[in-house]
């Protein structure tokens, strides 16, 4: 990626979409840290808001800035994600996101086709379409009911939305599966190793970096077990990961 896309990305001045300040006065303060160039300390006063519970995609896409800016890749990733989770198609959070992740060595979890795909809608978004569907069946029926002289040019459009209705609620079901099981990990230190078991004085099974995401199998008191893959899967120690919500 060229220098100045790079720089595009990574300035503190988001897309309009990500324009809503969440906590006037005190996410200014952290953006102008941000501006000059104190990035540990904005990531620090972002961080409040967040914990503070005053949380939105300007904030988290802000937060993984200062974070890359301070080269903390897995907790720039991690915000990243949040942001992403609240806007799902903004197209700055998606490109520092892959950039991001371009930046990160060794294995992780690749990226689900179908995953990826019903990121493209919120849970919200999958359950509004899926009861404009059914409404629409709905309302087609009835009208079959009220005038039966409709029936013959009614047919194509019914099976039409009986089709998009089943199709939206399995999309819906499984974007609900997903939100619900699917837990991630972000390594958040330059070196961490994931082990056959959960001691320390397990045998190691491979090494994970700063920036490497794992998908949370099982846990056990402060070990998580992951996988980066079908071949990858250990346990590490959970104060090297972030959780993504």
């Amino acid at each position: 990626m060229k220098a100045g896309i790079l720089c595009l990305f990574l300035c503190w001045m988001f897309s309009p979409a990500l324009r809503a300040d969440p906590a006037p006065g005190s996410f200014e303060a952290a953006n102008r840290l941000y501006e000059e160039g104190k990035f540990a300390e904005a990531s620090a006063s972002y961080e409040q808001l967040v914990q503070a519970g005053r949380v939105s995609p300007a904030l988290y896409f802000n937060l993984g800035n200062a974070w890359f800016k301070s080269g903390q890749m897995g907790r720039a990733i991690a915000a990243y994600r949040h942001a992403e989770q609240l806007a799902p198609r903004d197209p700055d959070v998606r490109a520092n996101l892959q950039f991001a992740r371009n930046q990160v060595q060794g294995p992780t979890l690749p990226a689900s086709p179908w995953r990826r795909w019903l990121g493209q809608l919120s849970l919200n978004e999958w359950s509004a379409l899926a009861a404009v569907a059914f409404w629409a069946l709905f309302l087609l029926l009835a009208a079959k009911q009220w005038r039966p002289a409709l029936k013959p040019s009614l047919r194509t459009p019914t099976l039409v939305s009986a089709a998009a209705a089943l199709l939206l609620v399995a999309c819906l079901a499984v974007s609900l599966f997903q939100v619900r099981s699917f837990r991630l990990a972000v390594v958040i230190k330059p070196e961490a190793i994931v082990r056959y078991g959960w001691l320390d004085v397990s045998q190691t099974n491979f090494s994970v970096h700063d920036g490497a995401e794992l998908q949370i199998l099982d846990q056990n008191n402060d070990w998580f077990q992951v996988t980066a893959g079908p071949l990858r899967i250990g346990w590490i120690r959970r104060d090297q990961v972030l959780l993504v919500h």
